[in-house]
């Protein structure tokens, strides 16, 4: 992010500088009636445009794109994804256990109230992956939200850990 900000100041910089260069050489050739100097200003100008020309795109489609979002968006850009519980589910069904688990993370990601979501993720970290301590902590991340998760997902990972 820090490179994207550090090469538009320096894309800014070059552009506006060859912008006012180009403009004192087409100025200036033109007072002193120099063809040349005049033909090195227009360059000078195309270069500078070429350097800008990212933000200018961009300030120009602006209002284009706008009212295309208006149009197919009338209640603004969406915040979070649908609720969908449907894929995972079809993941597993198909055997394809990681990507079911990467679909209820992010479900949990952006619905961390969703008890369905932790209940599977449970079950698929403890007893697919035999990963106990993540299905521990996706346990407790559920009791401090105060979910009532099924007691038997619950049960199945403490069984391993005697309290």
């Amino acid at each position: 992010m820090l490179r994207d900000y550090f090469s538009s100041m320096i894309r800014w910089l070059f552009g506006v500088g060859l912008l006012g260069l180009a403009y004192d050489m087409a100025t200036t050739g033109y007072e002193d009636e120099r063809f040349a100097r005049i033909l090195a200003g227009a360059g000078l100008f195309v270069l500078g445009i070429l350097f800008l020309w990212k933000t200018i795109f961009h300030l120009a489609t602006r209002p284009l794109t706008r009212l295309v979002d208006s149009i197919f968006f009338p209640g603004g850009k969406l915040g979070k994804p649908l609720l969908n519980l449907k894929l995972p589910a079809y993941y597993i069904n198909e055997g394809r256990y990681s990507e079911a688990l990467a679909e209820y993370r992010k479900v949990l990601k952006h619905y961390p109230n969703e008890v369905e979501a932790y209940e599977k993720a449970i079950w698929l970290l403890h007893d697919v992956f035999r990963d106990k301590s993540a299905a521990e902590n996706l346990i407790r991340r559920a009791r401090k939200r105060k979910l009532t998760l099924d007691e038997r997902v619950v049960r199945s990972v403490r069984a391993d850990y005697p309290s």
